[in-house]
């Protein structure tokens, strides 16, 4: 085909030179003083004419044209052309143009979506890249953008120069005409890192948009699905290893990306249900599927799983149903059951019976639990609070063989354990507090000598709620836990040691009164200089699905978490204070650092002096009616959670901070006693 200055291959689509609103926005390698006008063909072909200005005209082609060297764009609802286009030479032209009319839009869709490579092989393809209007969740104004629309391989992509920015299964998305030439498309998906509800295609003419929803309703209709919110996700118990993740309402399904067969389905409701894992990775059981293994690109579609009430709810069973989905350490997914003849262990890829009294050894780790037996080294990985109910559930299959005479001395081996359990719950979170502040890897003996205001903020604040607890909460708890152990109704002697086991707990209140003021200290400090007070970003910090396998889960204090988060992510500051608040911090630091240091180890000795003749006088009395389940698992729960911290974020154990405080108590100076 010819034009003015020349030859060219195939139909021509566009021609700046015709169009008097066209601007070059930015040019290089051409002349200074020429003009350059842009001719785009259905070949596909690119020509560029200079002018020249003072020299000679020259036509620079780029034949065949392709993305991402030719980009060719209907931009403001597909109304106005956007090129940007590299050619040989070194030579780079970007040109824009005014609205077109609709025989120049119709001219465009000759190009019929040729700059794609593969484009022979698609579906459908937008003459060129087209306004798409996405739909936030959250509302607000989108920012459009420009994509090929492509629909291929029973899939819905925006494509943007060889990148996909949202995609969508077709079978989960509903599509109907918008306008004279766009289609509105419902379904949720993620778009960098926000949840849409949909979006707007406006496909240049009805032409296009008909034929664009010819082929869709063909590709719905043979793979029908609901509605939901969808993501890739990569699985591992499922027949393909990459699936769509598609929420629901009530339901989590995976689909096959390429054939959108829907390889599993889980009931949300379904109380069989059991869920383990981050929002990063998890595994989900039902029997009728079995265990999957999940692994989630998308940190916002993995916290909008985390979210959802239907699988928490999941998760908070599964920490007490007796079925544990985890991982072994190869990464196949497994459910591990424990029945009369031993623990199962059962995946796609996995089918073992232990015995338990074929079991050796068990180690726990934060995150791994190895089993080893007569003829096997069996290691489980999972969240540590899985890991940590499944340590229990161990030991208390290793306790229940057990004679009725014995159970008086398993409940005074809890007794003894109990020292333990007193001391980490009612003075641990000081000491996770403490660790916060010293930063990672430091001496839990050591002073605090650099403030972090926003770590003491919220840890203070933490300490006054759990101290009240201990006070008033901790008793109940402790009588209620006692009652769980009887086979018949609740004695009355056990509501009378609820009272005594308070008025026994009342010197918490000393270290009650000093946290108050502490707390009260660092107020009027970040008040005086609030420049001292940090944003802290828990973003970072991982999303557990589960609560806590704690003894007494009241006592989870989400706040330390925060902020060993807070100091891990480097959040840590030396503060440019006034001199008056540097000295206000040298008090706070001096007065905290005395507490954990000297007033707590004390405090902790008058506690357990206090409390320990109540409970062995508990445990001579429970010991003729107590049930031997109920007794080996609180031993077992005891015995295991001394092993593990006490949340995600915290690297003390809890039986740390035991021996800690014991170690401290025992080597306090006294000098002034030395003389008796």
């Amino acid at each position: 085909m010819a034009v003015a200055w020349g030859p060219v291959r195939g139909r021509v689509v566009f021609d700046s030179s015709v169009h008097p609103q066209a601007r070059e926005q930015q040019s290089g390698g051409f002349s200074w003083t020429g003009a350059r006008s842009l001719l785009v063909t259905d070949w596909p072909a690119v020509y560029v004419h200079d002018t020249g200005g003072f020299g000679t005209a020259a036509v620079t082609a780029l034949d065949p044209a392709s993305e991402p060297d030719a980009s060719v764009a209907l931009a403001d609802r597909s109304t106005r052309l956007v090129a940007d286009v590299r050619l040989p030479g070194g030579r780079a032209l970007r040109l824009s143009s005014g609205p077109l009319d609709p025989a120049a839009l119709h001219a465009l869709t000759l190009l019929g979506g040729r700059l794609l490579p593969d484009a022979a092989a698609l579906d459908f393809v937008s003459p060129c890249a087209v306004s798409v209007t996405p739909c936030y969740e959250e509302g607000g104004e989108p920012a459009e953008l420009t994509a090929h629309v492509v629909l291929s391989g029973g899939r819905l992509r925006v494509r943007d120069r060889g990148a996909v920015p949202v995609e969508w299964p077709v079978n989960r998305i509903v599509v109907t005409p918008h306008g004279p030439s766009a289609v509105e498309i419902r379904g949720g998906a993620l778009l960098d890192g926000r949840f849409l509800s949909g979006a707007v295609a406006h496909l240049v003419t009805p032409q296009v948009r008909d034929a664009f929803l010819k082929v869709f309703r063909s590709i719905a209709a043979a793979t029908p699905g609901t509605v939901g919110t969808s993501a890739p996700v990569t699985v591992r118990g499922l027949a393909a290893p990459a699936a769509d993740c598609v929420l629901g309402e009530d339901t989590l399904e995976f689909q096959a990306q390429d054939s959108q067969r829907v390889l599993a389905a889980f009931d949300l409701a379904d109380p069989a249900l059991r869920v383990a894992g981050s929002a990063e990775r998890f595994v989900i059981f039902n029997p009728v599927h079995g265990p999957v293994a999940v692994t989630c690109g998308s940190a916002a579609f993995g916290r909008r799983l985390h979210d959802h009430a239907a699988l928490r709810a999941a998760a908070a069973r599964t920490l007490t149903s007796g079925v544990f989905p985890a991982e072994l350490s190869d990464g196949r997914p497994v459910a591990l059951a424990f029945a009369a003849d031993g623990l199962r262990v059962r995946g796609p890829e996995v089918s073992l019976r232990v015995a338990y009294t074929s079991i050796r050894n068990v180690e726990g780790t934060s995150e791994r639990l190895r089993l080893t037996t007569d003829r096997s080294d069996l290691t489980v990985v999972g969240p540590a609070e899985l890991i940590q109910a499944l340590h229990v559930e161990l030991r208390t299959r290793s306790l229940l063989d057990a004679t009725a005479d014995q159970i008086p001395g398993l409940l005074q081996a809890a007794v003894g354990l109990e020292e333990d359990y007193l001391l980490y719950t009612i003075f641990g979170p000081f000491y996770e507090l403490h660790a916060a502040l010293l930063g990672e890897g430091a001496d839990l003996s050591g002073p605090v000598t650099v403030p972090d205001a926003a770590v003491f903020q919220v840890g203070l604040a933490e300490l006054q709620r759990h101290l009240d607890q201990v006070v008033y909460v901790l008793p109940a708890f402790i009588r209620h836990r006692d009652a769980q152990l009887l086979d018949g109704p609740e004695p009355a002697w056990l509501k009378a040691d609820e009272a005594a086991l308070r008025a026994a707990l009342a010197p918490v209140q000393r270290a009650a009164a000093e946290v108050g003021q502490l707390a009260a200290q660092v107020s009027r400090l970040i008040d005086l200089d609030p420049a001292e007070l940090p944003k802290v970003d828990y973003g970072g910090a991982a999303l557990s699905l589960g609560a806590a396998a704690l003894v007494n889960p009241v006592f989870a204090v989400s706040g330390l978490s925060q902020a060993y988060a807070a100091r891990n992510q480097g959040d840590q500051r030396r503060n440019q204070a006034t001199a008056q608040s540097a000295r206000g911090w040298t008090t706070v630091l001096d007065r905290w650092n005395g507490l954990v240091g000297g007033g707590l180890p004390v405090l902790s000795y008058v506690v357990t002096e206090n409390v320990f003749p109540l409970r062995w006088s508990a445990a001579r009395r429970l010991a003729g009616t107590a049930s031997l389940p109920g007794v080996a698992r609180r031993l077992a729960t005891l015995d295991v959670l001394r092993r593990h911290p006490s949340g995600p974020g915290i690297r003390l154990r809890r039986g740390e901070i035991a021996d800690h405080l014991r170690r401290t108590r025992d080597t306090l100076p006294t000098p002034r006693f030395a003389d008796f």
